[in-house]
């Protein structure tokens, strides 16, 4: 008897084996790749929505930081704007000084004070650089200096200034 038909019986069982084992092995390696593909893909997806929502954030960010500038520059253009309207009218007003009527408005500024104050106050008329009048009566006091009564005008637009910017 001769070993050949059953060596080859046991040959094609273990090629027949190995077909199997290296299909499945096959399907199990296309199982797996297609799982990582599918996890890669998630991943990207989701670094994909990281990224844009950082982005936007970002882009956010920056609009805010250049609206917040851009106020900082306006604002600062209105500061120096009231404070030039502030220094011309102090200029004005100090103006006045040179004026026929001016020793007519410090004896009613005069007035003014010592009616504030009383009769006892002590008034210093046209400080240099001031103008008007400035009382004191002990503890009170009252300015009426042309700078700062100027001054005071200019504030009590408020509301008013608005428009100016506008």
């Amino acid at each position: 008897m001769s070993l050949d038909p059953a060596c080859e019986a046991l040959l094609a069982d273990a090629r027949a084996q190995a077909r199997r084992v290296l299909e499945e092995a096959d399907a199990e390696c296309a199982e797996r790749l297609a799982d990582a593909h599918g996890r890669a893909e998630e991943l990207l997806a989701g670094a994909r929505q990281r990224g844009d929502a950082e982005g936007r954030l970002e882009a956010d960010h920056q609009r805010a930081l250049e609206g917040l500038l851009a106020r900082t520059d306006v604002l600062a253009a209105q500061r120096r704007a009231y404070e030039e309207l502030q220094a011309r009218a102090r200029a004005a007003v100090l103006g006045l000084r040179g004026e026929p009527g001016y020793p007519e408005l410090l004896e009613r500024l005069a007035a003014a004070a010592r009616r504030d104050l009383g009769d006892a106050a002590q008034l210093e008329i046209d400080p240099p650089h001031a103008g008007g009048v400035r009382g004191t009566a002990g503890s009170l006091h009252v300015d009426y200096t042309l700078v700062t009564l100027a001054e005071g005008c200019v504030r009590d637009l408020g509301p008013g200034l608005r428009r100016l910017w506008t």
